[in-house]
Parts: C-alpha cells; sequence; structure tokens
C-alpha cells in the first residue's frame, strides 16, 4: 500500500519534471551511431552477461558505450564493481520515491548519446526516470502505453521474452533504420 503511494508521488514527480525537459531528438541506425547508453535492470548474474555480451559487442563496432545497471538484490550489489564502461546503482541510490539522485545518475542523463537503449523487461520507475530525462538524441525502449512519453523508438515484445530476444529485436530495427543523418523524429 505505501509502496504504491510512493510510487504514484515519484510519478507525479517525474512527469512534472519530463514536461520541462527539452532536447533534440534524432532517429539514429545502429551504424551511424557513435555513443551509445545503456540502462539495465540486473536481477541476475546471467542478466549481467548477456548485457556485457552486448556491450561488447557494440565496442568491437567502435561504439562508445556506457552502461548504467540498477541491483534491485542487495547480494547482488557487492558482486559487480564499476568498470570503465558500467555503472551501478542501487535501492539505496534511490529517494522515497524510487528516484535516482546519485552524481553518476546525473551524469548519465546529462550525457548526449547517440542512442540511449533500455533493456529493461520490467517497468521500473527508476530507469524509467533516467530515460525519460536523457538528453540522448534517441531513446529506445520496450513498447507500453504508460512509456510514449519517455521513449522515441519502443519495441513491441512478448511478456515473455527474454532478455537476449529482446536485444536480437532491438538490434534488428535499428539495423533497419535507413539514416541519412538528418531524419529528425517527427512528435
Amino acid at each position: 500500500m505505501f509502496g504504491k503511494i510512493r510510487s504514484l508521488i515519484g510519478n507525479h514527480y517525474f512527469r512534472k519534471e519530463l514536461s520541462k525537459t527539452g532536447r533534440d531528438r534524432k532517429l539514429t541506425n545502429l551504424q551511424e551511431a557513435k555513443k551509445i547508453g545503456i540502462l539495465y535492470s540486473l536481477d541476475t548474474v546471467p542478466d549481467y552477461e548477456i548485457v556485457s555480451e552486448f556491450v561488447t559487442q557494440l565496442q568491437h563496432e567502435r561504439k562508445e558505450v556506457k552502461a548504467l545497471g540498477y541491483v534491485k538484490n542487495k547480494n547482488l550489489v557487492s558482486r559487480f564493481l564499476p568498470k570503465l564502461s558500467y555503472d551501478f546503482f542501487s535501492r539505496k541510490d534511490v529517494n522515497i520515491f524510487y528516484m535516482p539522485g546519485q552524481a553518476k545518475v546525473r551524469d548519465f542523463i546529462a550525457k548526449e548519446f547517440d542512442l540511449l537503449i533500455d533493456l529493461s523487461l520490467k517497468d521500473s520507475l527508476p530507469l524509467k526516470y533516467i530515460a525519460g530525462l536523457s538528453m540522448s538524441l534517441c531513446r529506445i525502449g520496450r513498447y507500453s502505453e504508460q512509456n510514449e512519453d519517455c521513449y522515441d523508438f519502443m519495441i513491441d515484445i512478448p511478456p515473455a521474452a527474454s532478455l537476449k530476444e529482446y536485444i536480437r529485436h532491438i538490434t534488428y530495427y535499428l539495423n533497419l533504420i535507413n539514416n541519412d543523418g538528418k531524419t529528425p523524429i517527427q512528435t
């Protein structure tokens, strides 16, 4: 009960901040993107390995990649130390209304990535907050009516889809985009 109220208040504050955010938008395909931000929920060690594989693949394609993971499980926090391309935040780093405020999160939001890809398979207010306020040129996330104002490009996947399947869908559709480098996103 109390968690739902906190979530409702957090969503209200998030929507208020979202309405004040102004940014340039530009739909970019995966080949043209130089800087990519990855958001993900770190629930299990295999999730981390899948995300790590994806980040490594992008880096082999000479992309500058920064990954930010939300660790919900206290037992997992100590297993993952920040690396050059990876940062983490946990429940202790969000306020009572589920909004993160650490410097590394604020820096991630302020960075102008060509693509910001949210890999979370379930709704998470802390990740939605970061994605929605991100200054990235193109924000990609999972389709949901509640996410329409957060993402510029959404992927509709079945509810039972795995993280690997979701990444495959994202890669497929971002490679399909024919980009002349000047295509703005229509609102």
